[in-house]
This record gives structure tokens, sequence and C-alpha cells, in this order.
């Protein structure tokens, strides 16, 4: 997870409008380094990346829950350890639909809201089968470890897009994976997947923040979500990004970079507009 803030040119000193990304599961904060690096350079932000609960370094000590509840209190707190007022949240895969959960639940900590590849719950009977497949992945992973599951969640094709990158990414990626703890992510599986998520459909309409949902064009099922959360989010918008599947910040950073740049760009007019007209 990622929390940057926008500063004047010259400025050592961030301001209270950070922006914070939070990655899937299985991925850490090192993920976002790329296209970090590509809107900073361009647009003057200062980020911040922490793992959330189950992934990256963090431990999971027993009994600890891995919840959404849980990870926004851990972000909330963070933001005020570091002085952080409201940012801008952006969220991929697991790390989007934990976005929406804080923009439903602290909208008043957001500026903005943009997630990639994600959606706000599913229905009963699909939530039911996924809960029985995420506890049986939970179980794989602490059975079999850590390199196995590696192994297997490569393989997907929902993650065919990386192959792109060439062989060495790919093989970094995998490195990445492997540093995760085989606990934690189980936890995290169990408490935070799709399975376990409560549907938020019903609350988004009342989520005024500025919001982008972004999806690549090969990654078929999200882009009907991302177009659904955006008809839904009164300042809603969907994006999509050419020649990208489900992890676009990965596969074409450069073109999400130019997306989150445009994000950022429009959420700062909608507050601008806001405050002049709090001032008329």
């Amino acid at each position: 997870m990622a929390t940057g803030a926008d500063r004047e040119p010259g400025d050592t000193q961030a301001n209270s409008t950070p922006w914070a990304a939070s990655s899937s599961t299985k991925v850490a904060a090192k993920d976002w380094a790329t296209s970090i690096g590509s809107s900073r350079d361009s647009g003057g932000w200062k980020w911040i990346a922490p793992d959330l609960r189950g992934h990256g370094e963090t431990q999971v000590r027993n009994g600890a829950p891995c919840s959404m509840d849980a990870c926004t209190r851990d972000l909330v707190a963070l933001w005020d350890e570091l002085g952080v007022e409201r940012t801008h949240l952006v969220g991929y895969s697991m790390g989007g639909r934990l976005a929406l959960h804080i923009a439903t639940r602290r909208p008043e900590r957001l500026l903005s809201v943009l997630t990639i590849g994600a959606h706000a719950g599913l229905d009963e009977d699909a939530r039911e089968g996924r809960r029985r497949g995420d506890e049986a992945l939970a179980e794989r992973i602490e059975k079999q470890g850590m390199e196995s599951f590696v192994d297997y969640w490569g393989s997907l094709p929902l993650f065919a897009g990386l192959e792109r990158r060439g062989p060495s990414y790919v093989a970094q990626v995998r490195a990445d994976r492997l540093q995760n703890h085989a606990a934690g992510l189980a936890c995290s599986l169990r408490g935070m997947g799709a399975g376990a998520m409560e549907p938020l459909w019903d609350e988004l309409p009342n989520v005024t923040v500025p919001c982008t949902f972004v999806a690549g064009q090969l990654d078929h099922g999200y882009v009907a979500s991302a177009r659904r959360l955006a008809s839904t989010v009164p300042n809603g918008r969907f994006e999509i990004v050419l020649r990208a599947g489900h992890a676009v910040h990965q596969e074409r950073p450069d073109a999400f970079a130019r997306v989150l740049a445009a994000h950022l760009a429009m959420a700062r007019a909608v507050g601008a507009s806001t405050s002049s007209s709090t001032l008329d």
C-alpha cells in the first residue's frame, strides 16, 4: 500500500494531500515502484507504500484479524501518525476492494479513489462458492508452502499479461511474491478474500469523492465491474487500458501512470470547484 502528498515546486514538506495505494493479495508495496516513479516524476507527488496485513514484510500474530475493518484501522492510524488529514487512495484487486470499503466507512479521510481490477462484492451464491475456494487455497498455502502456491498463482490466466514484460520481470515478480509469509496470506484469504467481503453496491451511491475505476482491456470480467462501479458512484469515471490484463500497473506502467495523473488532476479540479462553491 502507498500514500503520497501533493507538493508545491520546491516545497520539501508534504502537505495533507497524499495518496495511498493498496496492493492485491499476494503482492507487496514494492509492486507500485515503477508506476509511482513515473507519476511522481511528472506530478510532484510524495508517496508512502505500506504493506497490508498478511503481505510483504508484515507479520500476523496468532489471533490477529485480517479483515477490511482491521486494515482500515491500520491505515487511518498510519495517516494520523503522519499528520495526513485526507488522502487520494489507489487500490489494486483486493486493495481496490479495500479502497471501496474505506470510502464507505471513513469517507471524511479521502479526497479521491482509484481502483484497478476491483469490484464491490459478489452476490450471495457466488460468495459462498468463493468462500469455499478461498478456504481451500488458504489450506493449500499452509500445507504446501509459498513456492508451490506462488507457482500456481503465477500460472493463472489472470496474470498472463505479465509475460509481455519479459522473463526477467516475471522472475522478479515471482521472487517478490516468495517474500510473503504463508500464515499471512492464508489469514488474508480467509478474512479479506472476495468470499468474506460484504457487498458494498448499495452503499456506493453515497460515496461523493471523485472516483476512477480502471480495468485492462483483456480483463473482461473486471471491465464489466469497472463500468458498473462508474455508473453507481455519483462522481465515477471508467478508464480502460488497452493491451493490458488484470495487473494494469505492472503490465503497462507508463499507461497507468498517465491514467493516474489524469485522475489526480481531475480530483484536484473537483476539489477546487467545491471550495469555490463553498466560498460563494
